[in-house]
């Protein structure tokens, strides 16, 4: 019987937006699984992490079975940022992912780490990145602008006011703010 072929797609998902969903399908019409490392697990109220590892992957599992994909196909895990220069962030990665023969990214850092201990890597076509950034979707949770609201998918949407992420985002960067002054 032959091996499943087996992909890799790393993200921080903070949050995750219609961009991710459309990786994620990309990623599933080219190999048979899906292995979405959540990137920078250990941060948590910050205001490039507001969400914790816990709650992303909450989010994605929901939004990966409103959406309809195969859950038989698809593995969670977990990726830390690496703490010293000596370690070897894509050795961390492989030691935390099932077995994978692809990974596919954007990122620079991701494609040259991930490559350097011998993962093929490709690059994924864009889906409205103009539109679908999370930067720009904390931004305007920041702001108090709903428009956010549209840029991702509904039960991400449902989950973000569960847990009143819009508010976190504001006392995360009012925090920041004024340690900033200091």
């Amino acid at each position: 019987m032959k091996r499943p072929t087996r992909s890799l797609i790393v993200g921080r998902f903070q949050p995750l937006h219609y961009g991710h969903l459309h990786a994620f399908k990309y990623a599933l019409s080219k190999t048979d699984e899906l292995v979405i490392a959540i990137g920078s697990s250990q941060y948590c109220c910050e205001p490039r992490n507001p969400m914790s590892c816990d709650e992303r992957m909450e989010m994605i599992v929901r939004a990966l079975r409103r959406e309809g994909f195969n859950m038989k196909r698809i593995y969670l895990s977990s990726v830390p940022d690496t703490e010293s220069p000596e370690e070897v962030w894509g050795e961390l990665v492989l030691d935390r992912v099932p077995r994978v023969d692809i990974a596919f990214s954007n990122d620079p850092e991701t494609v040259k780490d991930l490559r350097a201990v011998g993962l093929k890597v490709e690059g994924i076509p864009f889906h409205r990145r103009d539109l679908y950034e999370a930067t720009k979707i904390r931004e305007l949770m920041l702001k108090g602008d709903d428009h956010w609201k549209l840029l991702v998918p509904p039960s991400v949407r449902d989950f973000l006011i569960e847990i009143d992420l819009e508010s976190r985002i504001k006392k995360i960067y009012y925090k920041q703010k004024k340690i900033n002054r200091l």
